[in-house]
């Protein structure tokens, strides 16, 4: 039987649904001893209405023990999930195996409230040094775990609501805040990229997500189908995942919809990302470099290994590192260029600040700033993707003068 991501009439599959090659549906799980089961059924309305029987077995298993902990519920929240990324789902199992599975997951949910939540909490961040966002994350993980408990009556409030806020306001000191490139490190960053050597190659890459704001995944994830040089316009209709297999399982690349439903979106193109483009297929035809990969039947990736495979985003961070290094040294070798006299490290990341920055400074309309990047809301765009210099500080609060005909003496 074949594992399809939808039915033969296009309705999504959820995890552990499969239509057969006969047309009917079966649903597989296992239990809590680790035996697997199926049920069967002519349609996928019988077969979820099975998994509803199962599911009701299943809790009621639970409730029969008279100790509900935080794992208990983890195993029911796995089978109830829905509307979640694959790939979110892999993030949500990491992040429990490591920090509550062993230890906090055996917490009696009758033993569980908000002042135990906290301390938890400041134990992660105060005496294992994890940071503030990633324990967010396992605030978010617990909350959905305790959401489905509330449900059943087995607690009576989700004690998770409203746990992060005053650690937020108390640690916030400690959140590593991302900075945009000043004017003058973008120039140089840039400019070195386009002298001839082992990093000319990212020059394209880098220049694209500096001025369209794309995220790392959506990068990779461009074929050039989607590049619409006629009209000046990029689209952006997937994201790129690759998932390393463990176990002695294969690594594979798969294609998932953008992060929210605004992620999908036309970017325009301005002259330097359409030039960066065709550098890119130019240098592409020169090496004599072919696509040599169909992901989820999808094929002709825009940007490229030499191997002709999609470019390995998750190495670019380990790559914009090396180029932050050879251009700090050179800095100093030099003593100053643009005034500079260090040079940060450079990360992905830092290059969506960058371009959300620059339109900021140049003043462009923050709603089509917040769609280009894919935001749901303008106030992401506002509160967490521009920085302001210190020059465009200045020649802000120099408005005033040219309205009140005030100088400074």
């Amino acid at each position: 039987m074949t594992d399809n991501r939808f039915s033969s009439n296009k309705i999504r599959l959820k995890k552990g649904e499969y239509q057969r090659p006969n047309g009917t549906f079966e649903y597989k799980w296992t239990d809590d001893d680790g035996q697997r089961h199926s049920v069967y059924a002519e349609t996928l309305l019988g077969l979820r209405k099975k998994e509803e029987e199962v599911l009701k077995d299943s809790l009621d298993k639970v409730k029969l023990k008279t100790d509900y902990t935080i794992n208990s519920y983890f195993k029911i929240w796995r089978r109830v999930k829905s509307g979640v990324r694959e790939t979110t789902i892999n993030t949500y199992l990491r992040v429990y195996d490591r920090y509550i599975q062993s230890d906090f997951g055996n917490t009696k949910l009758e033993d569980l409230n908000y002042s135990r939540l906290v301390m938890f909490y400041k134990d992660l961040i105060e005496n294992h040094g994890i940071g503030v966002s990633t324990v967010d994350n396992i605030n978010v993980i617990l909350s959905m775990i305790l959401n489905v408990a509330l449900r059943d009556g087995v607690i009576r409030t989700n004690p998770s609501i409203g746990a992060m806020k005053e650690l937020k306001h108390q640690y916030s000191g400690t959140v590593k805040k991302v900075n945009a490139l000043t004017r003058a490190e973008q120039t140089l960053l840039e400019e070195f990229l386009t002298r001839p050597g082992v990093y000319n190659s990212l020059s394209p890459l880098i220049t694209v997500m500096l001025y369209t704001g794309i995220r790392v995944g959506e990068l990779g994830g461009l074929k050039w189908s989607d590049i619409d040089f006629e009209n000046n316009e990029i689209h952006i209709n997937h994201t790129l995942i690759y998932e390393s297999k463990t176990k002695g399982g294969k690594s594979e690349y798969s294609l998932n919809p953008p992060k929210t439903r605004t992620s999908e979106r036309c970017i325009p193109m301005n002259i330097k990302v359409r030039e960066a483009l065709i550098e890119e297929k130019n240098r592409q035809k020169t090496k004599g470099i072919k696509c040599a990969i169909c992901v989820d039947g999808y094929t002709n990736f825009v940007f490229l290994a030499d191997s002709g495979k999609p470019f390995d985003y998750k190495k670019l961070n380990h790559r914009l590192d090396r180029i932050s290094e050879a251009i700090d040294n050179e800095i100093k070798r030099k003593g100053s260029i643009y005034g500079l006299t260090s040079f940060p490290h450079v990360h992905s990341h830092m290059l969506r600040h960058t371009f959300a920055t620059r339109m900021r400074e140049a003043g462009a309309d923050i709603k089509a700033t917040s769609d280009i990047m894919g935001h749901h809301e303008v106030d992401i765009t506002l509160n967490t993707y521009t920085d302001t210099s210190g020059e465009f500080k200045r020649k802000e609060i120099s408005l005033l003068d040219s309205k009140t005909g005030n100088r400074c003496s």
